[in-house]
């Protein structure tokens, strides 16, 4: 099976599925920040990679639990920080209009992320209160 190299981009919670406006996709999903080699690899097969803030993107998704470990013989069940690198193993299965599309079965964690807050938080948690 394929395997990708990323960094998760915002808090991932395999534990439970994703949500979209406010209802649940009956899937689990990890977005991951990709290099740009990973991203034409991806590409090359057919896989559609959209980009956040000039980085490329992609979401793996899964109808089932997907394993995570920390290394062979552990496995995480917590929420996955953002920033955290990973490598993820994968296969692809050909849409009629999304092309290949990439299901996740599962993760090692290489790195856990530190869960920077973005800028809009980072300014509003920066004062500090009058008490």
């Amino acid at each position: 099976m394929p395997i990708v190299l990323g960094k998760t981009k915002f808090k991932t919670a395999l534990t439970q599925h994703d949500v979209y406006q406010g209802q649940s996709t009956g899937k689990y999903a990890v977005q991951l920040e990709l290099d740009d080699n990973a991203a034409k690899e991806l590409s090359s097969m057919g896989v559609n990679i959209k980009e956040y803030e000039g980085t490329p993107i992609r979401k793996f998704t899964s109808r089932y639990e997907v394993p995570v470990y920390i290394n062979a013989n552990e496995q995480w069940d917590k929420e996955l920080p953002n920033g955290t690198q990973v490598k993820l193993e994968y296969v692809t299965k050909k849409h009629p209009t999304a092309g290949e599309v990439p299901y996740m079965k599962r993760i090692l964690i290489l790195e856990m992320g530190k869960d920077d807050l973005s800028k809009g938080d980072s300014a509003f948690f920066e004062e500090e209160p009058p008490f």
